[in-house]
């Protein structure tokens, strides 16, 4: 009756406090991707441009050393040099780039040095970026997984719900007729009750309670005879 409408009551009040938990949850978890995922892109496209950056530097770098004959065939597939140049005796080395502001001290095996270096440095950088995409889809998936759980989780419980309502209101009809089942007994009942409370104590009196007098003897059928 009453106490399992109670229940049930509560029981749905449990259920909506979690939907909307596992709802802000959902939500809080969103956000975060979102945020991570426009950081990810930011660094991913400062990467991309410093490695760019890097390798157009070599680039110049290796056009200057190359056009001034300080690099030549000392450099292997990747700008290593095979061995150090030597200037000419008596000669002096050429001008550095216009964008060197130290003086250029004619060092060949460190312009070849340079070059190597920065083509490890554009190879590390291409190592961040795919460590950072592989991250980022990792971190995508995970997020992917997580979201579709809270989403199946916040279904059915408001299923669950649902059929809790169905219950109850099931319930409360049920109380509802049961009560009017009663009130309409007791209605009869006091019908009765008011009947016998309005009858006089004669022949009405007997007439009325003649199905209980009976079994009493005809000591009340000479009475109202009298």
């Amino acid at each position: 009756g009453k106490s399992k409408i109670k229940e049930i009551t509560a029981e749905i009040k449990d259920k909506e406090d979690e939907v909307a938990a596992t709802e802000q949850e959902l939500k809080e978890a969103t956000e975060m991707r979102e945020k991570e995922n426009a950081e990810w892109k930011i660094t991913d496209n400062d990467d991309k441009d410093a490695k760019a950056l890097v390798l157009s530097a070599k680039d110049v770098l290796a056009k200057f050393y190359s056009e001034n004959g300080l690099m030549l065939s000392q450099l292997g597939k990747k700008g290593v040099a095979a061995q150090p140049f030597e200037s000419e005796a008596g000669k002096a080395p050429p001008p550095p780039p216009a964008t060197w502001e130290a003086p250029y001290g004619g060092a060949t095996e460190e312009s070849t040095g340079i070059v190597s270096m920065l083509d490890i440095i554009a190879e590390d950088i291409q190592k961040d970026i795919q460590k950072a995409a592989i991250e980022e889809e990792e971190a995508e998936a995970l997020y992917q997984k997580s979201k579709a759980a809270m989403e199946e989780g916040i279904k059915n419980l408001n299923t669950a719900i649902s059929e809790f309502n169905g219950v109850k209101g099931e319930t409360e009809t049920a109380v509802i007729e049961n009560t009017a089942d009663r009130l309409s007994n007791n209605g009869d009942l006091d019908i009765v009750l008011k009947r016998i409370a309005d009858a006089n104590l004669g022949c009405d009196y007997f007439s009325i309670n003649y199905p209980l007098r009976v079994r009493t003897g005809r000591s009340s059928w000479m009475a109202c005879r009298r």
